[in-house]
């Protein structure tokens, strides 16, 4: 029982607060994807699939992005109809890399080890990309209609009672996050 409240206590406390930021930001881009890409993505991606991966490969190397954001985001692209490889490699690469990040290597190694750590990024995403590509290629399978699937599983109450109930911790969360913040400002100022 100990163990079980050890559990809940992280799963919804000191876990939900580290994610609870770059899930919403995810979130947010995610829905600006959706309302925003045109809806011949598709055509293009299809037309173009490794220009669509060095596309995702652009721009998921720079860009600070955790596996957390990145993943509602793919999600919403693949939904607009950027083929699933494309997807991974903004998976695969987003988190791996950031400008922080190779910031770091260059200063700590030297610039021959950050090209050798962008090199091996690029290629291993992009071969996994081809692969996924393939393997759907081979199955003949949609990736837009099997991203839409998982929530045919799941009962529309069920799915609407967890939408409120993660808002409801996510409100939660920031509400305590607010006041941590203000207890900081008003320590420090009393100093």
């Amino acid at each position: 029982m100990q163990r079980l409240k050890k559990g809940v206590t992280y799963a919804f406390g000191e876990l939900l607060s580290d994610i609870a930021r770059p899930f919403v930001i995810g979130m947010l881009i995610a829905g600006a994807i959706t309302f925003f890409f045109p809806e011949d993505l598709t055509a293009w991606a299809n037309e173009h699939t490794f220009l669509s991966m060095l596309v995702m490969l652009g721009a998921g190397i720079p860009m600070y992005v955790c596996a957390t954001s990145s993943t509602p985001i793919a999600a919403a692209l693949i939904l607009k109809g950027l083929n699933p490889g494309a997807a991974l490699v903004f998976l695969l690469a987003g988190p791996a890399t950031n400008a922080a990040t190779i910031n770091i290597v260059k200063n700590i190694f030297n610039t021959r080890a950050l090209e050798i750590y962008l090199s091996m990024i690029a290629v291993c995403s992009l071969a996994m990309g081809f692969f996924v590509d393939w393997i759907y290629a081979f199955m003949h399978l949609s990736p837009t209609v099997l991203v839409g699937q998982a929530s045919e599983v799941i009962p529309h109450v069920l799915q609407l009672t967890g939408a409120v109930v993660l808002t409801i911790l996510l409100g939660i969360n920031g509400i305590v996050a607010l006041r941590r913040m203000i207890q900081t400002h008003d320590q420090v100022h009393a100093h």
